[in-house]
Parts: structure tokens; sequence; C-alpha cells
């Protein structure tokens, strides 16, 4: 290394995000809106989208039986992205809360337990993490060389938040184990949750006015608050609308005009 080296700006790479909320608020037709996606599926949510699509991924780790098999793993879908020629710009998981059972599986296999319970004390959980930072590497490659933005989608649960400075709080995070959830938020530019923007009207009763809570357009929030967890590394705001358009605008500090 010399000075030469030194940079004053990094160059901005493709971002690599977590998109999770509540089932049917729009997470997949999101995704297919993004720059011609490739959907690698754990589950069977498309439903009617129109979106290239391998066929649904039954493990983390399968191998072809016979030839005309063609429902690989997870890890053999993304090695293809990487050694193969192609044209798609988003590598989209859908979900990680359908993988992470799969890679537990994978894990009880490769050590011979009938659970990741067995070992005891969390060392099950512990030993799945190896097998989260070999899929974050293939997505991590495919950002690094191929170009390309990686979105993971995923489920909500609401869970107990254990603060050493406040009384416990429920917060909305992504379902997944603690240990895994940690992991992929900090190999993660953006960590989004998708909800609907809660408001309020004042309407007239016969005790007068009296304040109620509506629905409003779904959004994702961008940074952390107590009711839930997110983060981004673009100093976006508190949320944003719920389209990429308008989140990329955000994203690049730039405005189209109109």
């Amino acid at each position: 290394m010399s000075l030469a080296d030194i940079r004053s700006k990094g160059k901005q790479k493709p971002p690599r995000i977590i998109l999770y909320g509540g089932a049917g608020i729009g997470k997949t037709t999101f995704a297919s809106m993004m720059p011609n996606p490739i959907f690698i599926l754990t589950e069977d949510g498309m439903g009617t989208i129109q979106a290239n699509q391998f066929p649904l991924c039954p493990a983390f780790e399968k191998e072809k039986e016979h030839e005309d098999d063609k429902h690989l793993g997870v890890m053999q879908r993304l090695r293809e992205l990487i050694e193969e020629d192609h044209e798609f710009k988003t590598v989209v998981i859908d979900s990680i809360d359908w993988l992470e059972p799969m890679i537990w599986d994978k894990a009880c296999q490769d050590n011979g337990w009938k659970s990741l319970e067995q070992p005891g004390y969390g060392k099950g959980y512990f030993e799945a993490l190896k097998y989260w930072r070999q899929y974050l590497d293939l997505l991590n490659v495919l950002r690094e060389e191929k170009g390309m933005i990686t979105l993971q989608i995923g489920h909500h649960q609401i869970k107990r938040f254990e603060s050493p400075e406040i009384e416990p709080y429920d917060r909305y995070e992504p379902k997944l184990h603690r240990k895994a959830c940690d992991l992929v938020m900090e190999n993660s530019d953006c960590v989004f949750f998708a909800n609907y923007k809660m408001g309020t009207v004042k309407k007239q009763g016969k005790g007068g006015l009296n304040t109620k809570a509506v629905q409003g357009d779904a959004v994702v929030y961008c940074r952390e608050k107590p009711s839930h967890l997110a983060k981004n590394r673009y100093a976006l705001p508190d949320f944003l609308p719920f389209e990429w358009s308008k989140i990329r605008e955000a994203m690049i500090g730039e405005k189209k005009d109109g």
C-alpha cells in the first residue's frame, strides 16, 4: 500500500438489502420491480407475479439426482449466478425465514444431530452460523463480481427487547433466530421494515370529537425505533414510500425532475 491508494470517498456498490414485514403487504411485488430480478425461492409465494425465477429450492444444498432434476439447493443456484453469464441485476431470496430451517437441517445432517437443540447450550445455533456465512459469502461475490443488488425478503415477528436502560418492550424484528438475525443484519446495508403508516383523524361523536386511528399507505421504515428493528448506511430518513424508484433516489441523493 502507498499514499496513492488512499481514497477520500468510497465507490458506491450495489446495496445489500433485507426487506421484512407482514404477509400480504407486497414484499414480493416490490422485489419484482427491482432492476432485472431473478428469484431464488425457498417458499411458494410468487402467486400470479410475473418475474424470472428458479424452480422452488427444497434445501440449502441439493445436487442433481437425475438429468432432468431442476430442483437444486439455494447454494447451487447462487453458484450458477456466479459462474454463468447472465444479465440479471438483482438476486432475490424469498424468503430468508424459510431458508433458516434448511440451514438447520444441513447443520444437523453434517453433525449427526436430530435437532439443533441436541448439543445443548446453544451450540447447535452457533454451528448453524457457519452455513449462514457460506451463504452470505456467495451473496457478496454476486455483489462484488457481478454487480448485483442482493435483496433478502423475510416475514416479521414481535419479540421482547430487553434494554439495560429502560423497561423491556415489544418490537417488530425479522423472523429469524437471534444469532442469525444479528449476522445477516451486520452483512446488510439496509434493513427495511415494511408496514402501513398509521395516522389519526378527528370524528364527531355523541360526546364530542373522538380520535380514531386510521391505516395509511405502505411505507418502508429505514431507521430503528422502539417499535421496530431497521437500519441503513445511506443517511435515509425515518421512512420512505414503498417504491424502489423513490428509495433509490434517496440512496444516491438525486431527485428526478417533476
